[in-house]
């Protein structure tokens, strides 16, 4: 199978989260919405890699294609998907 090229992004989705410290009156939960989470990765495709009904990402990839640290993000959680861009100047390192 061919390989697609992969492409960096950032999502944003919403987490489910704990809220309260132990022992807490219902009345003093939070309600300030949805938890948001960024992860950025190598957004893999559905058939290489990627899942049915998730966004897939992965933290690495080898120049073998390897990957590892993969992420599956259930599509209904995912708030945003940004496609990032390479720098257009050099950074010295």
């Amino acid at each position: 199978m061919e390989m697609t090229e992969l492409q960096m992004v950032l999502i944003v989705w919403a987490d489910a989260h704990a809220d309260g410290d132990g022992w807490t009156q219902r009345g003093e939960l939070g309600t300030d919405g949805e938890y948001h989470v960024r992860s950025v990765g190598w957004l893999l495709p559905i058939g290489e890699g990627g899942k049915d009904d998730h966004v897939t990402v992965a933290q690495s990839i080898t120049p073998h294609d390897d990957v590892d640290h993969i992420i599956h993000i259930p599509k209904g959680m995912v708030r945003t998907v940004t496609f990032l861009q390479p720098f257009t100047r050099e950074i010295p390192v």
